[in-house]
């Protein structure tokens, strides 16, 4: 597999997944809104990048008000590294600049914010990095296998230790791991497993990816003693943060954020924002901000949205 076909794969995975996500549960009632959509599609820009280059997989900080989140870096987008800015887009940086070379994506904060994980696709492969926060420190973490493709997931609550999924270099027959120091142990072996993630709580949840095509994944509880699993079919959205997620519903020329518990049930709508084709969203901690991809085609910005005042924050704008 060529780092283009997989790119387009891993892509494909989280716009699909986002056109998807709500469709088997109804959005919650105007009731329960937090904001008219009139007022929420006021935005003010808090920071410029040049145009053209695409912005991609905020993470959020979890003890600072910071995000990361990648960026390409060359007009053929053959390169990206990973940036960190303010939640008010001050103090924008690169910080994976000692990491010369490769494609370096989706950028996961340790628990104590000091270091930024993220993969990096190269002509043989995906490795796995851990850059510090002031860019100064760059870590190489464990492989599977040399010319293999691993991506990192989520950190162990004790952020010595972390999840990620990987596969080999001739097919996408992904399959969840963790590692500690040198030690490494497989956590299935269906080779339709991707994303394990970490809660607050201490439990594991992978996706099974039931149709790779068109992106059919089924959110599933592991036990790492058992190595059993229990679906969770109604916990849509794709990323974990502490005890919820984040799913996504698009209605007309919009879309609804709804905050979803890990049973899957809906607590509130958070916000509406006037795009659609969403990716890699996600929420603060505190459940204040949520943090979005606008698709390719409205220029691949990550955008803020405030819950309270429904305000639109472009961090990036292409």
């Amino acid at each position: 597999m060529n780092l283009k076909s997989v790119m387009g794969i891993l892509v494909g995975v989280l716009a699909f997944s986002s056109c998807q996500n709500g469709q088997k549960k109804n959005t919650i009632s105007t009731q329960n809104e937090i904001q008219d959509s009139t007022e929420i599609q006021s935005e003010s820009i808090k920071l410029k990048k040049q145009s053209g280059t695409p912005d991609l997989g905020p993470n959020f900080n979890p003890v600072a008000s910071e995000i990361a989140y990648y960026s390409y870096t060359d007009v053929d987008q053959s390169k990206a590294k990973i940036f960190v800015s303010n939640l008010d887009g001050s103090n924008h940086r690169e910080v994976s600049t000692l990491d010369s070379i490769g494609f370096h994506t989706e950028p996961k904060w340790s628990p104590d914010g000091k270091q930024i994980a993220y993969t990096n696709f190269l002509a043989e492969g995906a490795q796995m990095r851990s850059i510090s926060s002031d860019g100064k420190t760059l870590t190489h973490l464990v492989q599977v296998t040399k010319d293999g493709f691993h991506m990192f997931s989520s950190w162990d609550l004790s952020g010595e230790g972390y999840y990620f999924f990987h596969w080999p270099k001739d097919a996408f027959t992904p399959d969840a791991y963790f590692a500690i120091g040198n030690k490494v142990e497989r956590l299935t072996e269906n080779g339709r497993t991707n994303r394990p993630q970490i809660t607050d709580g201490g439990q594991l949840f992978v996706n099974r990816i039931d149709d790779l095509e068109n992106y059919v994944a089924t959110k599933q509880l592991f036990n790492k003693k058992t190595k059993r699993t229990q679906d969770m079919p109604e916990l849509e959205g794709e990323f974990i943060t502490g005890s919820h997620s984040v799913k996504t519903v698009e209605q007309n020329n919009a879309t609804v954020f709804i905050l979803e518990d890990l049973h899957g049930e809906d607590i509130k709508k958070l916000a509406e924002v006037p795009y659609k084709g969403i990716m890699f969203t996600t929420i603060d901690k505190h459940l204040k901000y949520v943090a979005y991809n606008t698709s390719f085609e409205d220029g691949a910005e990550i955008h803020l949205v405030d819950v309270i005042t429904g305000e639109i924050i472009k961090l990036t704008e292409n």
